[in-house]
């Protein structure tokens, strides 16, 4: 802990004079935290909205479908989740844009207990899902699907997080789920299996992407840039320092020393190659989404994504990042 204490406080030394209380709240939500907390939160803990000239807030919420509530109702700025709500809401007229990608590749594991050792076990039996509509539930309706098995040919319940999820298939209140990647050794530890994996069945889909109003970014292009360019160097910032991002995890989710979803939190993406750094949206990624919701009768078919996308704050963040890359290399040297 005091190593990323520590790190905190050479990441201070690259912030301006003014104080986050002086600067624009910036209300980001995301999906409650898990073993990638210490990355998803640097931007703000680690002050770089306040380097950015952004006073950056984490609202963590249940699932994607709340969260894309909330932002439509004013309560939030913005949020970082799944492309797959906005999307369809767009497609119905909802004011909703994309303005940058970082996450452009889903790490999901589709677990079963001892009552399915295959995936094609599985019909018939409860599946549990944390969010109906969020990610991890279309990556398993369409792991299921693969093997010819129908939505209506098993029951999906609303049973909590990735550990209360593990937890209800490990007692056998449900028969399987899906969760992130970090949280396979604990899923292993409990007797549970992996009958798919998102690699496999949804390697075109996205995982998380950054919306905003389409009023916000009209009216405000030069926060939703402000927010952006902050995200981007945290990022950078995190891939290159490895031990105090795990730690930020472990302060964020209350984990135990020995527990292994932060530091596969972490690991995974890397190793998987998830994270994009230009945070430019995957478009062939984007549009391959839309014609799976649109098959899977989750919206009309044929709507296009690039009419959500809007890439002007973007191309700010990228110049406002630029130009702080140097004082902040020179910033951290000097620290």
């Amino acid at each position: 802990m005091r190593l990323f204490l520590r790190a905190i406080c050479l990441i201070g030394l690259l912030a301006p004079a003014a104080k986050a209380e002086d600067l624009p709240e910036w209300r980001i939500g995301t999906v409650a935290p898990n073993g990638d907390a210490g990355m998803l939160y640097m931007g703000s803990r680690g002050g770089f909205g306040t380097a950015f000239g952004v006073d950056m807030k984490m609202v963590p919420l249940k699932g994607d479908p709340l969260l894309l509530k909330a932002m439509l109702a004013g309560e939030l700025e913005a949020y970082i989740g799944g492309p797959p709500s906005p999307m369809v809401a767009a497609s119905r007229g909802a004011d909703v844009k994309i303005v940058g990608c970082g996450w452009n590749k889903q790490t999901y594991r589709f677990w079963a207990n001892a009552s399915a050792p295959k995936i094609t076990d599985l019909r018939g039996k409860v599946l549990g899902v944390s969010t109906p509509g969020s990610a991890p539930d279309i990556f398993m309706r369409a792991a299921l699907n693969a093997v010819g098995i129908a939505p209506n040919e098993v029951q999906f319940v609303a049973a909590g997080m990735p550990p209360d999820l593990i937890s209800a298939t490990a007692n056998g209140v449900i028969a399987g789920t899906a969760t992130p990647a970090e949280y396979e050794v604990r899923a292993g530890r409990m007797g549970l299996h992996a009958v798919a994996n998102s690699e496999e069945v949804t390697p075109l889909s996205p995982n998380r992407c950054y919306f905003v109003p389409g009023a916000t970014v009209s009216a405000h292009p030069d926060r939703v840039a402000r927010f952006l360019a902050a995200e981007m160097a945290a990022y950078e910032w995190s891939i290159a320092h490895r031990e105090p991002t795990i730690a930020l995890t472990r302060l964020i989710i209350h984990a135990p020393a020995d527990a292994p979803e932060p530091i596969a939190g972490y690991d995974n993406p890397i190793r998987l190659d998830v994270l994009d750094l230009t945070f430019e949206p995957p478009m062939e990624k984007l549009r391959w989404l839309a014609g799976a919701l649109g098959a899977g009768g989750q919206m009309k078919p044929g709507f296009d994504p690039a009419g959500m996308v809007n890439l002007g704050p973007l191309k700010m963040a990228r110049q406002m990042k630029a130009e702080m890359g140097a004082k902040a290399s020179a910033g951290t040297a000097a620290a």
